[in-house]
């Protein structure tokens, strides 16, 4: 898998940490993770790896003690619940089979802990052959809505669910609409990053809509395939469609993250892509980069995430980068950001 998750990601689970009431950097300090994605006052890195996002995901999930980040009725979805629904869906013959079987298990869940099945339909026809796949979340007594949960949670659900769906398919479940119960909040910047796509509030529900044709889409996978997935995830359900079709994102695939070693020159990407150094370019330049850009700016996130590790030394932080000299490194560091990489580690509260 690739190595690095976007930092909005990160940023969006925090969230529902600071939602459900807790103190983010005590959270942070206790899950030993080296500084605070939600600061507005320092140089965020673009991204972390893989390895950061799912020690944090799963410090959530223990600190909430619910795999559904707090968003479900009454009762925690303890640990173990996602992979035995996998288990329930994986033989499903397409995509509808496998949302309407995961509804008949969140009833059965719902069965077992006393909780009346919920008498919603998971997918909503349109006339204009589109659909909508509604999240579960009707109080079962009296019909009401549950008004504790944060847009947050529901949006990290519907991402995480939206990339699933996505997996079974293989390939991008392309959305035309979100629905949120919640009023439109003050800002939309993350949404609108990580769904890219038309967002709709004060809505009935919570929802997904897409074309009515995915339904019909086969389950690619099986119980090997579905194991191999588990072990990666939460990082599988993270990566949004866009970090997916980038090039940048292949080109980060093929540079990988050893920078001791030469960064690769252009010609040797675009070998890698099958493609010629003239389409790179243009394809660069479409999502208004360049080759050196892309080259400085990877670099650069590979320094920060380094430098956010008290426990290395900036010289070996310069060894790690491929610098023959820490003074090398400065120099680069400082051309990068403005600042030194002392600097740097002050500015996010690390010793040097």
């Amino acid at each position: 898998m690739s190595a690095l998750v976007p930092i909005k990601l990160a940023q969006l689970v925090l969230r529902v940490v600071e939602a459900q009431g807790f103190d983010v950097e005590e959270f942070l300090a206790s899950s030993q993770f080296n500084f605070n994605p939600l600061r507005e006052d320092v140089d965020l890195p673009t991204h972390i790896t893989a390895a950061e996002y799912n020690r944090l995901y799963q410090q959530i999930i223990f600190l909430l003690q619910d795999e559904c980040f707090g968003l479900h009725l009454k009762t925690k979805v303890p640990s173990g619940t996602f992979r035995m629904m996998c288990l329930c869906i994986i033989h499903c013959k397409n995509l509808g089979n496998a949302i309407e079987r995961a509804e008949e298990f969140s009833n059965f869940c719902r069965n077992l802990s006393g909780i009346t099945p919920l008498t919603y339909q998971p997918l909503q026809y349109h006339d204009d052959a589109t659909v909508t796949n509604n999240l579960p979340d009707l109080d079962d007594k009296n019909n009401t809505y549950i008004q504790t949960q944060s847009l947050v949670a529901v949006a990290a659900s519907l991402h995480m669910w939206r990339r699933f769906c996505s997996w079974l398919i293989g390939k991008p479940l392309d959305l035309i609409e979100i629905s949120f119960k919640a009023p439109e909040p003050a800002k939309l910047a993350m949404l609108e990053d990580v769904f890219r796509c038309k967002l709709l509030f004060n809505q009935p529900a919570n929802g997904l809509r897409f074309d009515q044709h995915f339904l019909n889409s086969p389950i690619i996978h099986n119980e090997d395939s579905l194991n191999e997935f588990l072990k990666s995830a939460p990082y599988q359900l993270s990566v949004s469609h866009a970090d997916e079709t980038s090039i940048q994102t292949k080109m980060r695939a093929i540079v990988g993250n050893d920078f001791s070693k030469e960064f690769p020159n252009v010609e040797t990407i675009a070998s890698s892509l099958n493609m010629s150094v003239r389409t790179l370019r243009r394809r660069l330049k479409a999502e208004d980069t360049s080759y050196q850009a892309f080259k400085d700016q990877t670099r650069l996130n590979a320094a920060k995430t380094y430098l956010n590790r008290p426990g290395l030394k900036i010289n070996a932080v310069a060894a790690l980068m491929g610098f023959d000299e820490p003074s090398a490194f400065h120099r680069a560091f400082k051309k990068w950001t403005g600042m030194t990489p002392g600097e740097y580690r002050q500015s996010i509260g690390n010793e040097k």
